[in-house]
């Protein structure tokens, strides 16, 4: 179905799917992570109502994990939005979500984590290359940032903001992470699964408010703010203002560095890797996409495919012009004959068809 970064997924008749995850040892520097999407998965399959992806079988060999599940039915909203959904029908998805994200919020922990006690992966306030994982302890997580932060003089008030967003005692509740409209699954106009759990875990009671209001396609995003909001599930207005505060300082002195010092033996999980590298040699290892001789190879073949129907086209008009040739040369004998004929006086043309 699709291939990305180090992830693939494939369709295994109607009714199942196969996800391969490559071992990143190298990165992670041990081979039982998994990120906290199977865990979170199976952990609500047995303890909620939320509509989730059923596993079948999960092994390990030396190079990837793999995960063997039943599809869930449907389309993704995403789709649907090309094919024109309605703002009622938006709206009532809307409400769908928003009560499942109440019941994903019930579940509750004092420590940054997956089901299960795994640590989740901080891509947003924590260098993407090595990678780093949330953390309630500032010290720590001042360790993995500074080398980033340009300004320095900001290390105090950081720390004090950091703190105050991610507070050591929690609580922490189970959230997506990534509730954009390609992970919502819609069948018969109701949400029957939601997918991709990969950002998620226990993690601050803003980070899905946040999140959401990142999902702008359609006014999904927004759609199920209001929703929450409604039902009083969404963060106080100190928790949102403190988040702000921190998110405006922390930019303004962090060293974007997207991009750059990439190791080419990294198979990456980082989504803007799967922007410019969707092909990586993990999954299509006898390509090279993005090496220069085999650009100027294919840039080749294509000029030499083009070459080779200009000139079939240039045959078949010279076949053309020889058929029209041929067939002006015979109008123009027929036409002499005609004229022959004509100038014949009657008798004479009896005669002509009496000796035939």
């Amino acid at each position: 179905m699709y291939e990305a970064g180090t992830r693939g997924v494939w369709s295994i008749g109607e009714e199942y799917l196969l996800k391969e995850l490559a071992i990143e040892e190298e990165i992670w520097g041990e081979q039982s992570w998994l990120g906290p999407e199977y865990a979170i998965t199976r952990f609500l399959e047995a303890n909620s109502k939320i509509p989730v992806v059923k596993y079948v079988k999960h092994w390990t060999d030396s190079e990837s994990h793999f995960f063997f599940m039943k599809r869930i039915p449907g389309e993704s909203l995403y789709n649907m939005f090309y094919d024109g959904i309605t703002r009622a029908d938006l709206l009532v998805l809307a409400e769908e979500a928003a009560d499942y994200l109440v019941e994903l919020r019930s579940f509750t922990s004092d420590k940054l984590e997956a089901p299960g006690g795994d640590p989740v992966r901080d891509k947003k306030f924590n260098p993407q290359h090595p990678p780093h994982f949330w953390t309630s302890d500032v010290d720590k997580w001042w360790a993995g940032v500074e080398p980033h932060i340009k300004d320095k003089s900001k290390k105090g008030i950081l720390k004090e903001k950091y703190g105050l967003c991610v507070k050591p005692e929690g609580p922490f509740v189970l959230s997506h992470g990534d509730l954009n409209a390609q992970n919502i699954i819609v069948k018969d106009n109701h949400i029957s699964g939601i997918i991709d759990w990969e950002r998620g875990g226990y993690l601050p009671v803003w980070w899905e408010w946040r999140q959401l209001t990142r999902v702008q396609m359609s006014g999904w995003g927004n759609a199920v703010i209001e929703a929450l909001g409604r039902r009083n599930a969404l963060p106080s207005e100190e928790e949102m203002t403190l988040w702000k505060s921190f998110y405006n300082i922390f930019y303004d002195a962090y060293e974007d560095k997207t991009g750059v010092h990439r190791n080419p033996k990294w198979k990456t999980n980082d989504r803007e890797f799967y922007w410019t590298q969707p092909s990586y040699p993990h999954y299509r290892a006898e390509e090279k996409p993005w090496d220069c001789e085999d650009i100027a190879k294919r840039n080749r073949e294509g000029i030499e495919k083009i070459e080779a129907e200009k000139k079939a086209i240039e045959d078949r008009i010279k076949t053309a012009e020889d058929r029209a040739k041929v067939a002006e040369e015979k109008l123009a004998e027929n036409e002499t004959i005609v004229a022959e004929f004509n100038k014949l006086s009657v008798e004479e043309r009896e005669n002509l068809k009496r000796r035939k």
